[in-house]
């Protein structure tokens, strides 16, 4: 008999969910980790950088604080900040301890794990067997190809949160989501922040309006913009020298672009494993062998904390499910949503206009509402947001039996707003059930039930067809 019914290799929230799924189903589970449990969400990621986002957004409440009526000094004390932020990490790491683990029956094998075959892998010299395999190894932080990067020191999203000097000027590499709570979070408590990014735009993968929002927000803060211009070369300085000739210097280089597959050095291959550049690949039930299935930022599109939640319990669930066909579960993304933690945020499910276009023609239409047409806004002070639904007309009676294909909210609860997108994809309503729901008066919500009214009344912005 083999050692475990089931050995999961990595111990982040898609190892942990992998793990608990199959004790919870009985399986004799062994977790392997390099490292500590919890991964880079919760040392590296989810969890510091939304524990300094949270200080720094108090920060510059307390800065803006004139334009409600009273005034505050704010002086901030880094170390302290950093100290809370570890603080968090050690409440969040609790969850995820080597003695809970034990506590749920769960072993936790500490060491590399190199498979060594389609049943077996090695931790430190110690062989173990198993009958199936979850690879969740995650990703680490991708530095590109630039000249000189390898000899000047550079902040990751690992180093960063090791800082206890707040940087004078960070320069930071990268105009993604990672990169711009960053870049905000420090200019919030003091530095002078320059962002460089290649593509015309940040946070590219978003609406053009929800761009064009966010980085009107950050420049009003103070935060400069290098965009279009990619960085050729890296000095001591540091110093950006960018492909239009022209440089950027600072006193600390953040390099947020991204992130790729740790799956480099497990030995995959001996168990009929395939890569592509890295990433695991597998089948729509995330199988990616015969004993071998993969899940989260090894393999996923989406490198998500909560994408790798759901794959990780997927697989586990899958690895035992059996070779007929619907009793495996099928991963599908088109409903997952996601959440840039700015200020404003900015969350997005489904498709954007430009894909629904691309999908289906003029056929798809689009509503948008405004914040600064909602009280609850209006009493915030906060009015540069929206919302923004793309529906497909049903093909009887139309926008009646219409169905939503994509959202996007921009505003200091899109984050929350988002959810309501999600559930009605998920569950197939119509968006006429959005537009009846009666949402409570005066919330942030109500700009989601406008938008979904406008596709069958005029509204402030009638719905129109959208556009390529």
């Amino acid at each position: 008999m083999a050692d475990y019914d089931l050995v999961v290799i990595g111990a982040g929230a898609t190892g942990l969910a992998a793990a608990r799924s199959a004790r919870k189903g009985g399986r004799r589970v062994g977790l392997v980790e390099a490292e500590r449990p919890g991964g880079d969400c919760t040392h590296f990621g989810c969890v510091p950088s939304k524990a300094l986002l949270e200080t720094a957004r108090r920060v510059h409440a307390a800065r803006s604080s004139k334009a409600y009526g009273f005034s505050a000094t704010v002086e901030v004390d880094f170390p302290a900040v950093m100290d809370r932020v570890q603080a968090v990490i050690d409440e969040v790491e609790r969850d995820e301890s080597p003695e809970l683990l034990r506590s749920e029956g769960i072993d936790l094998v500490a060491g590399w794990g190199v498979v060594t075959g389609p049943s077996s892998l090695e931790v430190g010299g110690r062989s173990i067997s198993f009958d199936r395999l979850v690879v969740a190894s995650g990703s680490r932080a991708f530095v590109p190809p630039i000249e000189g990067i390898d000899e000047v020191p550079y902040l990751d999203n690992k180093s960063v949160f090791a800082l206890r000097e707040l940087p004078t000027h960070l320069l930071v590499l990268g105009g993604g989501p990672i990169g711009m709570e960053l870049a905000q979070a420090f200019r919030r408590l003091g530095s002078e922040v320059t962002v460089v990014e290649s593509a015309p735009a940040i946070i590219g993968r978003e609406e053009p309006e929800a761009q064009h929002a966010l980085r009107m927000g950050l420049e009003r803060e103070g935060i400069r913009f290098r965009t279009g211009a990619g960085a050729v070369r890296v000095a001591q300085g540091p110093v950006l020298h960018l492909d239009d000739g022209s440089t950027v210097t600072g006193s600390h280089l953040l390099v947020a672009v991204g992130r790729t597959p740790s799956t480099d050095g497990l030995g995959l291959d001996s168990a009929g494993v395939a890569l592509d550049r890295g990433r695991v690949v597998t089948d729509a039930h995330l199988q990616a062998a015969d004993t071998v299935w993969a899940a989260g930022d090894c393999t996923s599109r989406l490198q998500f904390t909560h994408v790798g939640d759901e794959q990780g319990r997927l697989a586990a669930r899958n690895a035992f499910a059996g070779p007929l066909p619907w009793r495996r579960g099928t991963w599908d993304d088109r409903v997952v949503p996601w959440v840039t933690f700015t200020d404003p945020e900015v969350g997005h499910v489904g498709l954007t206009e430009a894909q629904a276009f691309a999908e289906h023609g003029d056929r798809a239409r689009v509503s948008t509402a405004r914040d600064r047409h909602g009280d609850r806004a209006r009493t915030a002070g906060e009015t540069d947001g929206f919302v923004k639904l793309i529906a497909l007309p049903g093909k009887v009676g139309g926008m009646l039996t219409g169905k939503l294909i994509g959202m996007t909210a921009v505003g200091p609860m899109a984050g929350e707003l988002i959810a309501e997108g999600a559930l009605s994809m998920r569950s197939g309503s119509v968006v006429g059930r959005m537009a009846q729901t009666v949402h409570a008066y005066p919330t942030w919500s109500l700009t989601t039930r406008y938008a979904a009214a406008q596709f069958f009344d005029s509204g402030r912005e009638p719905a129109r067809p959208a556009r390529g």
